[in-house]
């Protein structure tokens, strides 16, 4: 019942929050981030779109070195 822009943008916003500093965290390393989003394939994070993230992943950190702060 989550619509799939929700799913989508829920993938990309945890990998964000955890690759990124916050006052009261480090960053975690990229593959670490990616491990822990594929462990909750199926039960945090919709099955399907899991491996699509990572098959795009390459373009991800594009734009994300891209937009540092």
């Amino acid at each position: 019942a989550i619509p799939l822009q929700t799913r989508m943008v829920s993938i990309a916003d945890v990998f964000d929050a955890l690759t990124s500093r916050r006052p009261y965290k480090k960053a975690w390393p990229f593959q670490e981030a990616q491990d822990h989003i594929q462990a909750g394939s199926g039960s945090h994070f919709d099955p399907g779109l899991v491996p699509l993230f990572m098959d795009i992943m390459p373009e991800v950190l594009a734009i994300r070195g891209r937009y540092q702060d």
